[in-house]
């Protein structure tokens, strides 16, 4: 069944562009190792350029996996500065469905 992991991050106005495409990078080598994104969103209300991304993922554990996938990939010194530069705030959260989920 698996475990999501929502990805809120609130992103300065000036980079919006820059992180959309360093995420369009950044994705496929999070699949690579069995990450799923489920849904990539942004505030159109409240809080603007404020990014939602929702992960699928096998277990706790598989987060690490996926980091260290990031963080050994070759174009990771570029993408880390880019998301500094870009992200003021990252929140991770982990869910778990409920049995009224359908």
């Amino acid at each position: 069944m698996g475990i999501h992991l929502q990805a809120t991050l609130e992103i300065e106005a000036v980079g919006f562009e820059r992180f959309v495409a360093t995420m369009g990078e950044a994705v496929p080598i999070l699949e690579g190792v069995g990450w799923k994104l489920a849904g990539a969103y942004m505030h159109c209300t409240g809080r603007l350029h404020t990014v939602v991304d929702l992960w699928q993922l096998e277990d706790y554990n598989h987060y690490e996996r996926g980091m260290q996938a990031l963080m050994g990939h070759p174009r990771f010194p570029v993408l880390s500065k880019v998301l500094a530069e870009t992200v003021r705030n990252e929140t991770l959260v982990f869910l778990q469905p409920l049995s009224y989920a359908r």
